[in-house]
């Protein structure tokens, strides 16, 4: 007989279950960065040099008085004429010699100035070298080795001789050991040549004041003219003779003027050179140098960020 089926029950319905929502965590809160301290400025130490003024601020009326001087020395030789020499000249080759002598010197004036514009050397250093070749080789050099016979025909005495003869040699010595002092030595660590500028620049400031002496001594002269001239009549000292005051004159304002400018020089080499530090009662030296002064600014600056990662992490 057929069976029914049984009717079949259903499995139970199991409830859908909705999945609990994951809790979002909630976003870092933002980290203010701290701002770095900044260091302090370190006090100058005692004995620390102080700022010096630029140099432009001589080297202007420096360069128009010079420029002044040499092209009133230089007019009465354009054109070249044997009248209007204010030396007077014992031959035509004297006078060419003489001629030869100016123009050179003349030539050293302005390229001397031109070196020491601190602008063109920082900004146009192949310039700078450049204007220094004319100038030794051009204008010191020639003017030095021409006044050397001129030295022999000055008709103003063996005083002014020697003074003219004293400028020449230092003239040449100077120049050659500040030309010297810019060629390059024996090469460094990183295979570049070696240059001696600090001595190259302490030659050429002695070497540009002794191209300045004639003009300091044509400076100087209206003043040595005025006290011979107080003296003139006395008889014991030049009995009213012009020739002797002449030449008294020309030795005087000579020498005069080669050790003022070369007082002056040695003035502006010291005042250039660092001051010494000077030892406390500890016997540690007073300020820090600027190396040291980079490194703790960089110490600090490490601390800080070291002090900052563990709020980052």
């Amino acid at each position: 007989m057929p069976t029914t089926p049984r009717p079949t029950s259903a499995p139970p319905t199991v409830p859908a279950t909705t999945p609990e929502p994951v809790p979002t965590p909630a976003p870092a809160p933002a980290l203010i960065p701290t701002p770095t301290p900044t260091p302090a400025p370190t006090p100058t130490p005692v004995g620390a040099p102080r700022r010096r003024p630029r140099t432009a601020l001589w080297l202007v009326p420096l360069a128009a008085v010079s420029l002044l001087i040499t092209a009133q020395a230089v007019s009465p030789y354009l054109p070249p004429d044997l009248h209007t020499s204010r030396v007077p000249p014992r031959s035509e080759l004297h006078y060419a010699l003489l001629v030869a002598h100016i123009f050179t010197a003349a030539v050293a004036v302005v390229t001397g100035l031109a070196q020491c514009w601190p602008w063109l050397r920082r900004r146009h250093p192949a310039v700078h070298r450049w204007t220094g070749r004319v100038y030794l080789f051009g204008g010191v050099f020639p003017s030095a080795l021409i006044g050397i016979p001129v030295v022999c025909f000055v008709p103003l005495g063996l005083s002014n001789q020697l003074s003219l003869g004293v400028l020449d040699a230092l003239w040449i010595v100077t120049g050659v050991a500040g030309y010297r002092a810019a060629l390059p030595q024996a090469r460094t660590n990183g295979g570049h040549p070696h240059r001696r500028y600090a001595d190259h620049r302490v030659w050429m400031i002695r070497n540009v004041a002794l191209t300045l002496v004639a003009l300091t001594s044509r400076l100087i002269q209206p003043v040595v003219e005025h006290l011979v001239a107080a003296q003139l009549a006395d008889p014991v000292s030049y009995a009213g003779d012009p020739l002797a005051a002449s030449h008294d004159i020309a030795s005087t304002s000579s020498w005069c003027a080669l050790l003022l400018n070369l007082i002056a020089a040695e003035y502006l080499i010291q005042r250039r050179r660092p001051a010494r530090r000077r030892p406390t009662g500890s016997g540690r030296q007073t300020g820090h140098s600027d190396q040291e002064g980079r490194a703790q600014r960089t110490r600090g600056v490490q601390r800080t960020r070291g002090a900052q990662q563990p709020e980052s992490a």
